[in-house]
């Protein structure tokens, strides 16, 4: 009966939690199976509390013997029985009359009575017991399945009111959330949505960094040819209708007689004999509560329209490279502003379905890949990495030369994003940059700050930003002017 209950509730929990909050459950990928396993991990832990912590378990044991001993005919011990019985009354907060027990058993066995009358007084005493111990632990375990419930309801809350601000969050920052929040590729800790709302302040409050943003997404644009076409084509829509023959998907709930859509509540009234007639009596009357069933099929119509259409030279929605600087010297407003770069830039190039390939550095590397079907957990837990050690670039920029080697990386956009308090690149990485700029791959900065080297390396980037995020104001835009003008 304990896990029939328990069992109950879960179904009424999870359906009234799937009805209330439809949207978001059809929206987010993965949402429902992580709503399942959370229920199926409480039922798990309900199931073992209440056996691990029932204040009655002892007293049923010491039922249960007193039950064989019954039965076997032995000697039975009446004074410590009733003293037993007594015990658990008062355990349970329920009145004993132990003067009627000890008439009973005691006063009547030292007359001579029979066996018959002896088992029916023993008989007495042992379904008084067992009726008073069901009542009460019953009650226990309705009242901590309560408490429980209210645990559970206030824990999915929460997580669905996290996932909503994590949603809003995304969508402040442009970002396609059904792309990113998938929980079928992984759980966001609290934590790191912290880290994404700090990174979001910076592209949406402050001027400065949405400058720079748009920047970099204009200069790709900029290198884009692009020519209008007028065609004629046929097209064919799948123009969606409800089919409430269907049984796809719950909508709601129904009063009917469709036993396979009964709650399980309704079908808990056929456990005991006293509300089967209840549930007999709504089912004659159609009134038992039901999910309420439909299906969407789809009709094709062809139709045939002129298009618009504007092409763009594939070839220049190349991949993209980020290398970030995480040493010591951008510790601070610094590395969130160079994260939160690097998070926008690396959702744009997925949301385009461009490869993109991130290098965080500072005297060494660490490097993550952003393809497949990963959600966003994975790119936040790897811009959390930090080193906090010195910085030294050339290890970054070697890497990301041999990654252009690759036939996916070809024709690569490579932005490096640091504060450029380095010393200068060797030889031997300034004439891979040359020749892999002549087959067409671009290198970019972005500078963190004012306190990098003015003779430092200007001119071997193809764009280079200066942003100071103390004064959010953007120092130096010169190659993207020129790019601009011409």
């Amino acid at each position: 009966m304990q896990i029939e209950s328990i069992e109950i509730i879960s179904d009424i929990i999870k359906t009234d939690i799937i009805i209330k909050h439809d949207k978001q459950f059809k929206n987010i990928n993965g949402l429902i199976p992580e709503l399942d396993s959370l229920f199926l991990t409480w039922k798990q832990d309900c199931n073992k509390l209440l056996q691990q912590t029932d204040p009655f378990i002892n007293h049923v044991e010491n039922l249960v013997s007193w039950q064989r001993q019954c039965r076997s005919e032995e000697f039975i011990n009446y004074h410590e029985m009733i003293t037993n019985f007594q015990t658990f009354t008062k355990v349970a907060k329920i009145p004993f009359d132990f003067d009627f027990w000890q008439q009973q058993l005691i006063e009547k066995n030292k007359i001579t009575i029979s066996k018959k009358d002896k088992h029916i007084s023993e008989q007495l005493l042992l379904k008084e017991w067992q009726k008073k111990l069901d009542e009460v632990q019953s009650q226990w375990q309705f009242d901590k399945l309560q408490q429980l419930r209210l645990e559970l309801l206030a824990k999915i809350e929460d997580w669905l009111k996290w996932i909503s601000s994590l949603q809003n969050t995304l969508e402040l920052l442009g970002f396609d959330t059904g792309l990113f929040l998938d929980f079928s590729q992984g759980e966001l800790s609290f934590t790191e949505i912290d880290k994404i709302k700090r990174w979001a302040k910076y592209l949406t409050e402050d001027k400065g960094a949405k400058a720079i943003c748009e920047l970099l997404g204009k200069v790709k644009q900029i290198s884009q040819s692009e020519h209008i076409e007028t065609i004629r084509k046929t097209i064919t829509l799948n123009t969606p209708y409800i089919d409430t023959t269907s049984k796809e998907e719950i909508v709601g709930l129904k009063i009917g007689r469709d036993i396979e859509q009964v709650l399980a509540s309704e079908l808990a009234l056929l456990s005991s004999p006293d509300t089967e007639i209840l549930f007999d009596l709504k089912y004659i009357e159609s009134r038992l509560l039901c999910f309420d069933m439909q299906g969407t099929m789809f009709q094709e119509n062809d139709i045939e329209i002129e298009d618009n259409n504007t092409v763009i030279n594939e070839e220049n929605l190349g991949p993209m490279i980020l290398c970030i600087d995480t040493s010591g010297s951008m510790q601070g407003e610094p590395e969130y502003i160079a994260k939160a770069m690097a998070l926008y830039l690396a959702t744009q190039a997925k949301s385009q379905e461009r490869a993109c390939y991130l290098i965080n550095f500072s005297t060494e590397i660490e490097t993550y890949e952003l393809t497949g079907n990963h959600g966003i957990s994975r790119l936040i837990q790897f811009l959390s990495q930090s080193f906090h050690g010195g910085t030294d670039v050339a290890p970054a920029l070697r890497h990301a030369l041999s990654i252009i080697e690759q036939k996916t990386y070809n024709k690569a956009d490579v932005l490096v994003i640091s504060d450029f308090i380095m010393g200068q690149l060797p030889e031997d990485i300034l004439e891979d940059i040359h020749k892999q700029r002549e087959s067409n791959n671009k290198f970019n900065s972005l500078v963190i700050g004012n306190c990098f080297m003015n003779t430092r390396m200007g001119t071997h980037f193809d764009h280079e930003w200066v942003y100071n995020p103390y004064s959010s104001k953007i120092h130096e835009l010169i190659q993207f002017k020129k790019n601009i003008i011409q």
